[in-house]
């Protein structure tokens, strides 16, 4: 886990060991990855956005469980494929990564990715519509939902938060799919 680093990094530095309340946060966020890893285990994702976001929420996915099959943002600096390779050599699932890319690119390599999940900033609302895959809005602009500017996702709660809304957005689609409805999972 990032968190886990940033706080091993202010404890090497401080000589403190990290506040019982953000050991808290992360022992609920490890409970919670253990109660919904059943949800989101091999579900596939597009990520797409600013080049530090796509390559921190593709890592993130990994660690969840979700395998970030492509991964894009329309910057043109390299930087983005060489921070990927530094954690997708541990894994199974290669992704395919683009650079440079507009969204109209992004969408045919979407659609030929077959994710189950889109990850980005509200600009990709109609690549996901058009494909039929739930959007995870994250980073900006997140300018389709009241509550963008607030969305947290850094620390052990963010990623708390984050994941939640990952795991509800998966088993929203899974009853939105169901032609019996609602049923318990």
């Amino acid at each position: 886990m990032q968190t886990d680093r940033f706080f091993d990094a202010l404890t090497a530095i401080t000589g403190r060991s990290t506040p019982a309340e953000h050991a808290a946060e992360r022992g609920r966020l490890i409970d919670a990855y253990v109660d919904a890893h059943k949800y989101v285990f091999g579900k596939r994702a597009v990520v797409y956005g600013e080049q530090d976001l796509v390559a921190a929420m593709a890592s993130f996915l990994m660690e969840i469980g979700i395998d970030p099959v492509l991964c894009g943002s329309g910057a043109r600096t390299g930087k983005l494929r060489q921070r990927i390779e530094e954690f997708d050599a541990a894994s199974d699932q290669k992704m395919e990564v683009i650079e440079g890319v507009d969204f109209a690119a992004m969408e045919q390599h979407a659609a030929a990715a077959e994710p189950d999940l889109i990850v980005g900033n509200s600009k990709g609302f109609t690549m996901a519509r058009k494909l039929a895959v739930p959007l995870i809005r994250i980073g900006f602009p997140v300018h389709d939902r009241i509550d963008g500017p607030r969305m947290l996702h850094v620390g052990y709660r963010g990623a708390q938060q984050l994941f939640d809304r990952i795991a509800n957005t998966v088993i929203e689609a899974a009853q939105e799919s169901n032609p019996v409805g609602y049923t318990y999972m």
